[in-house]
């Protein structure tokens, strides 16, 4: 009996010690703070993009979070409009203390997990608060030789601080990992995108990227778990999909674009990469409203292990989309137009379709009405054609106003904002536009407005990616 009780004992402590193990203790007290509750966020993530919040109460400048951990991982300590990343491992009892107002400049951290935060705190100050750290304006206008010597400066500046203050206060091995790998892609986000950053800014003189310039996107180890872990590395990540479809010479404006850059970044990255990347392209793809090849996106996404969680997300938001989007079909309709005929969406079936709702006591509507007009005359040798829906409740005030201001080309009548083919397109407000390919499905659900310099261009892209798919 006596020995059974021991073992009961010993199985007991054990599951207390694995159950501590899985848990992180934060108690933390804010000078001078004004706000009653903290919060820890996750980071977001290519994955699961969606923020997680655990919130506690401030009472007398003092707070307490337990929270269950089960790997390292990367957070965010919110008060007010102030944020901090911190670290955390299983079995962390963390002590913080900060100023409001000042919370990054004043952290400091005790106990176990302190040596991590404190180190983590003082490499975030730098970035937001030293000039030497920065890709500022004036480091954006140097030459490409000049830029990577200041990024490679940067780099090394940093590996050998980081390496000296561990020498003195030691860090976990997953910690040091992750801060080199922090380090490495802070440094490939930015020369990635430096010529982006220059086109963005609109210099005087552009620059073309010398042959060899990314080839250092070769050696990049993104297998490597402490990679993925790197608070920059989503960043990154995001910003060579988009450099990927660019070397492949995609246009965002072709309503396959999501599929061909899901293709391209399926065949060029591996392993984890490659999956966060697909889920990025997907969840992009929903947000555009192009539902066009998500089905078999989604199908060939679902082929990847481990990731039924991400699958079984994706798949309850496209389920839930509302159905209009790009590359389904335009809801047809047939409608009165000024002189009384009915005109139907499918008579123009092989042309181009700019669609607008409008209404007559619309500001914007009005003023967008001239250059509308203008917009269909210069599209009309392009087999484009402008449709305009009236929504006013009273069909007297939408006459008036188009022979009035002698209002040409396609001006056709609807009964209100809650008439059902306003339903169909989804309408909250006006003006709104529509893009329609010659086949009747949508090409665009937010196209640029008539008044937008850019908005013929736009459509006349749209005309020549639809005559490139049709050969």
């Amino acid at each position: 009996m006596k020995r059974t009780l021991t073992l009961l004992l010993a199985c007991m402590l054990a599951t207390h010690c694995l159950l501590a193990q899985s848990t992180v203790t934060i108690t933390g007290k804010v000078q001078k703070g004004q706000v009653d509750d903290i919060f820890i966020a996750s980071l977001p993530s290519l994955l699961f993009p969606e923020e997680q919040r655990t919130f506690t109460e401030v009472n007398n400048g003092r707070f307490r979070f337990e929270l269950p951990v089960n790997k390292p991982t990367t957070v965010e300590l919110v008060y007010g409009n102030e944020s901090v990343p911190l670290y955390l491992e299983p079995g962390f009892e963390l002590q913080v203390s900060f100023a409001a107002g000042k919370m990054l400049k004043t952290l400091k951290y005790s106990g176990q997990g302190a040596n991590e935060n404190n180190y983590l705190a003082l490499h975030t100050y730098r970035f937001d608060e030293e000039e030497d750290y920065q890709t500022l304006p004036d480091n954006v206008r140097l030459s490409e030789k000049a830029f990577l010597q200041f990024l490679d400066f940067r780099r090394e500046d940093q590996q050998a601080i980081f390496e000296k203050k561990i020498e003195v206060k030691p860090v976990s091995e997953h910690f040091r990992q992750m801060i080199l790998a922090e380090i490495e892609y802070s440094y490939a986000n930015d020369r990635l995108t430096f010529f982006d950053m220059r086109e963005l800014m609109r210099l005087p003189v552009q620059l073309s990227p010398s042959a060899t310039y990314f080839d250092f996107l070769n050696h990049l180890e993104m297998e490597q778990p402490a990679s993925l872990e790197a608070i920059s590395f989503p960043a990154f990540l995001r910003n060579y999909i988009r450099f990927i479809g660019q070397q492949a010479k995609l246009e965002t404006s072709d309503i396959h674009y999501y599929k061909k850059a899901y293709d391209e970044v399926s065949y060029t990255l591996q392993g984890q990469a490659r999956v966060m990347a697909q889920a990025y392209l997907i969840r992009l793809s929903l947000q555009q409203g192009n539902v066009l090849h998500l089905p078999a996106m989604l199908h060939d996404f679902s082929q990847n292990q481990g990731i039924a969680a991400v699958h079984a997300n994706l798949l309850r938001q496209y389920e839930s989309h509302p159905g209009l989007g790009i590359g389904s079909a335009a809801p047809d309709f047939s409608l009165q137009d000024i002189n009384g005929e009915l005109v139907s969406l499918s008579d123009f079936k092989g042309k181009i379709v700019y669609l607008s709702f409008w209404r007559t006591d619309c500001g914007l509507c009005m003023v967008e009405q001239p250059h509308a007009q203008e917009l269909a005359r210069k599209l009309q040798p392009h087999d484009v054609v402008l449709i305009n829906i009236g929504v006013d409740e009273n069909e007297q005030a939408w006459r008036s106003v188009v022979q009035s201001r002698g209002l040409g080309g396609v001006q056709l009548y609807l009964k209100g904002q809650g008439h059902e083919l306003a339903r169909k397109y989804g309408l909250k407000d006006v003006p709104a536009y529509f893009l329609i390919g010659d086949d009747g499905t949508i090409l665009s659900t937010k196209p640029r407005r008539p008044i937008d310099r850019e908005v013929e261009k736009e459509i006349l892209q749209h005309v020549m990616n639809n005559r490139a798919s049709r050969k």
